[in-house]
């Protein structure tokens, strides 16, 4: 097994970053690739959808708990590194259930397909942690063995059914569990936006701490027992993804509000907003975020968002405070580019037959 960064202290110190900054990536490719075929996510699909989202995070992180920290006295004989483990098998056979339930309710795949493929991801999570991630630790520190698999196959085989048989019981709301295309023009609720601020602060901070691992690994920096180059490094990376990449992208957006199709837009016309009014929100805005967390005051930088945030709960236009003060407006990338989802059936009219003259 390939090993770029060994298996002692510092491949632990980039594995801790790497993993969430992972998982961060695929969720982000998830939502985008849901919001370019579908559109907005709406109604019980869009819970659905949102519900699948759920499941892969349960699994990624049933995989990899409890990812320690450090090697010490990882690998002496004793109990397991955590209580969960007495509660392995119950755990195991509940995580898979929603796998088999949603397959069934969400993607309409059948029995088969939806078998194989709680198979393929009970194998892949048993081998992540029989292995230790996969090699990256020196042992492997959390429970794994055949039956936790069939639990998870177990599960799997039992959602199935049961969404076939529950859910056409419902007693209120639509029925129907996969989504339907529909043109992505109205203003992105609040969820969206929360999906899209989760996943530019996890992009930002896991992939600044992973840069530091990796470049201490490779020897460009040495100790950093403060801390100092981490906060320059997060510092660094808040100027490039929250100053710069908006300047440059037509929508006007950091990467975690393109993943999920917004635009920063005028306040009176869907066109991209003015550069001007995008460096004055990312100064009343990200800036400070970026500053407080990056000198350990995240609860301040939540009171700040929350400031902003409280308008566009309250506001039939969904106006956030800073966007009021700048100008701005958050809205959808449809309207700017009059982009239609993929998956969208537009009508098309029946040609002529050609007959002979």
């Amino acid at each position: 097994m390939i090993r770029p960064f060994g298996t002692g202290q510092e491949a632990i110190e980039v594995a801790v970053a790497v993993v969430p900054l992972l998982v961060t990536v695929c969720a982000a490719l998830y939502l985008r690739g849901q919001h370019r075929r579908y559109g907005r996510l709406y109604g019980r699909p869009g819970r659905s959808t949102l519900a699948a989202l759920a499941c892969g995070l349960a699994l990624a992180a049933y995989a990899v708990w409890p990812l320690p920290l450090s090697v010490d006295g990882l690998c002496r004989p004793g109990p397991g590194a955590d209580g969960l483990d007495r509660y392995g098998p119950v755990l195991a056979f509940a995580l898979f259930l929603p796998v088999g339930w949603l397959a069934r309710d969400r993607f309409r795949r059948g029995p088969l397909v939806t078998l194989a493929a709680g198979t393929a991801l009970a194998f892949a999570v048993d081998a992540i942690r029989g292995t230790g991630l996969l090699g990256v630790y020196p042992c492997a520190y959390a429970d794994s063995s055949p039956l936790l698999v069939a639990l998870g196959v177990a599960g799997t085989a039992v959602g199935w059914p049961l969404a076939r048989l529950l859910v056409p019981l419902r007693p209120w709301g639509s029925t129907r569990g996969w989504p339907g295309a529909v043109p992505d023009r109205v203003s992105p609720d609040p969820t969206r936006r929360t999906l899209a601020v989760l996943i530019d602060l996890c992009l930002w901070w896991y992939g600044g701490t992973a840069l530091v691992a990796v470049m201490g690994v490779v020897g460009v920096i040495g100790a950093d027992p403060y801390g100092h180059v981490r906060t320059a490094v997060l510092l660094g990376l808040a100027a490039v993804f929250g100053v710069f990449v908006p300047q440059l992208r037509r929508d006007r957006c950091t990467p975690g509000h393109a993943a999920v199709r917004l635009a920063l837009t005028e306040p009176t016309r869907p066109a991209p907003a003015s550069r001007p009014r995008v460096l004055a929100r990312t100064a009343l805005l990200t800036v400070p975020m970026a500053l407080l967390i990056a000198f350990g005051h995240p609860w301040i930088a939540l009171a700040l968002m929350v400031v902003h945030g409280s308008a566009a709960v309250v506001r039939p236009d969904r106006v956030g405070v800073v966007d009021l003060l700048c100008g701005t407006r958050v809205r959808t990338r449809a309207l700017i580019d009059g982009s239609l989802p993929t998956r969208l059936v537009r009508y098309t009219e029946p040609r002529e037959p050609v007959t002979a003259a």
